[in-house]
């Protein structure tokens, strides 16, 4: 399966369903959906560079939220992240991290619409639940 990614209304806010076939899926799933909602044309943005990005978290939905946030952080940076190559999930002492590049490019507003301008992605009812063949995640953004 490949990741997907469904949005659903949420009270002030916007969510999203996260599907893949494991964690690194979920978040490839995650990288895509807030372009998604971000843009509303995530065509519009062509992969012409990589960026290096690495991620902290206590565990997997902590990891998940701290990574929207880098996407967020970036993107106020000036980067448009369309796609995402994982590297690694590390267990470090107590906490997780996520090493991967992300693929995208330089925000042009003339070229990239703005539909929904974001606060931050929240810990609110954010979950993961992953088996054998599947890991879903639910994240609420913060309009």
């Amino acid at each position: 399966m490949a990741p997907t990614h469904r949005f659903f209304d949420h009270t002030g806010d916007y969510g999203v369903d996260l599907e893949g076939d494991d964690l690194e899926e979920v978040f490839e799933a995650l990288t895509h959906a807030f372009l998604d909602l971000l843009t509303g044309a995530p065509e519009s943005v062509v992969v012409s560079e990589e960026r290096a990005v690495g991620v902290r978290g206590m565990d997997e939905v902590d990891l998940l939220v701290n990574f929207g946030n880098e996407l967020l952080f970036l993107f106020e940076m000036g980067f448009l992240a369309a796609g995402l190559v994982v590297e690694e999930v590390l267990e470090e002492g107590d906490d997780l991290t996520l090493a991967g590049r992300l693929r995208g490019e330089p925000f042009d507003p003339e070229r990239h619409p703005i539909a929904r301008p974001m606060k931050a992605v929240t810990h609110h009812q954010a979950s993961l639940v992953e088996g054998a063949t599947s890991a879903r995640a639910r994240l609420v953004f913060d309009l």
